[in-house]
């Protein structure tokens, strides 16, 4: 989890000396494991994650740590949900965490997500679906689980709640989104 919060840190932190230049590869099959390369925007939807929920969620928990944040921080998970998987994570928090490098990749990714809008708010039924998940049926958690549906709505995707909430190993899980609004 550490590593994480050092990704999301050095990934907003827009400052390094390693990425006065980058350059940008336009295969479409780059792997992203590279360092020479960068992740290229991706032109067609695409239907499945590479990056599972639980790594999608503890990415933007670390990433936003204020309100300013979740623009930038949802436009960099959006980028790296379809080009990454959890062995790509895993290669780039060792690179930051043994050798203190910033890879060219995040640099890629913090200079195309600067200033992004956020993304709209959670509807309705979808915070409605969050607080009836939360509560369990007890109306004791209803005002915790109302309070902590805003940073849920921050760190979880809304397309996404559906496997957040069938999960029961991401971190930040539930507990930890209540724990917000003690």
């Amino acid at each position: 989890m550490f590593a994480r919060i050092v990704i999301a840190i050095a990934l907003l932190s827009g400052c390094s000396p390693r990425t006065t230049e980058v350059e940008y590869s336009d295969s479409s099959d780059t792997a992203f494991n590279n360092p020479g390369t960068l992740a290229t925007q991706a032109t067609e939807a695409k239907s499945e994650y590479l990056l599972d929920i639980g790594a999608t969620v503890a990415f933007l928990d670390a990433c936003i740590s204020d309100s300013g944040l979740v623009g930038p921080c949802h436009c960099a998970s959006e980028l790296l949900i379809y080009e990454v998987d959890a062995s790509d994570i895993a290669g780039l928090e060792g690179r930051i965490s043994a050798f203190n490098d910033f890879p060219p990749e995040l640099a890629g990714i913090l200079a195309e997500c600067r200033g992004k809008e956020r993304p709209p708010l959670w509807s309705a039924a979808t915070k409605k679906m969050y607080v009836s998940a939360c509560t369990k049926g007890s109306s004791r958690l209803e005002d915790l689980c109302r309070c902590s549906a805003s940073r849920a709505g921050d760190v979880i995707p809304e397309d996404r709640l559906g496997e957040f909430l069938a999960t029961t190993d991401s971190r930040p899980n539930m507990v930890d989104l209540i724990n917000t609004c003690l």
